[in-house]
């Protein structure tokens, strides 16, 4: 159901924007990364199917390179069922992370208040982590992102590999997508994230460089992010879990 057949829900307050627009170059695929497929299904395909299944009327909003644009539309279409009460379409990426969210957000229609980005690169993120995110920004009125704890012992290195002194972990987390925000805040922040030095690296970043404050929400640890080809024995774990119906859990 594209953009292009019916107008998004009157009564949608959700938006998501998943950013599929990563070239992959670290994964050395032939295909951008949101179009790789495990098992005969893109990484695009899982995503929109978990989101699209969330019992709320919302807007999804693809941001994929332009040249698969096309196909995108086409995966959306497919996993949609008839009836459903998301409203998908597509836009391009930008050159870089920050402002391809830019470009999904100013995608989304007036009556979308809350926003979530996702990475499609972490095909497996579930509903209830869609949930919990969701849940957390309508209490605070804040920014959340799902975080771990960080269970390895981390220890400060130099250029030459030289470890200089272990770290303490006890108030470091690992960050996942989705990360939710009141749209205004998201938009707001994006609006000048161009002006700073460094690129930020994920959108709470982008916030928190604007004042914003961001909570943090239980991750799990299925919302796995495929970078290089030795995350792929991972995503292929939580795959076949799903599948026997025994999910992946936090």
């Amino acid at each position: 159901m594209s953009s292009t057949e019916h107008t998004p829900h009157s009564l949608a307050s959700l938006g998501v924007v998943l950013v599929a627009a990563g070239r992959g170059e670290r994964l050395g695929a032939d295909v951008p990364k949101a179009f790789y497929e495990l098992h005969g299904r893109t990484l695009l395909e899982f995503s929109t199917a978990v989101i699209t299944s969330l019992p709320h009327p919302g807007q999804l909003v693809i941001v994929a390179p332009e040249s698969h644009a096309v196909e995108a539309l086409d995966i959306a279409d497919a996993v949609l069922p008839e009836g459903s009460l998301w409203e998908v379409s597509v836009v391009p990426g930008g050159r870089e992370r920050h402002e391809s969210v830019r470009f999904g957000l100013a995608a989304l229609g007036e009556s979308i208040d809350t926003v979530l980005v996702h990475d499609a690169a972490r095909p497996f993120a579930s509903a209830a982590l869609f949930e919990r995110v969701i849940a957390e920004v309508v209490r605070t009125g804040a920014g959340v992102i799902p975080a771990l704890p960080v269970v390895d012992t981390l220890k400060r290195v130099d250029a030459a590999g030289v470890v200089h002194e272990t770290v303490d972990r006890s108030s470091l987390v690992a960050v996942q997508t989705p990360q939710g925000f009141p749209r205004e805040l998201l938009e707001a922040a994006h609006a000048t994230a161009q002006l700073h030095g460094e690129l930020p690296t994920d959108d709470a970043e982008v916030v928190q460089r604007e004042g914003g404050v961001v909570h943090t929400v239980p991750g799990e640890m299925q919302a796995h992010k495929l970078t290089s080809p030795t995350d792929l024995p991972v995503l292929e774990h939580f795959l076949a879990a799903n599948a026997a119906g025994l999910g992946g859990g936090a």
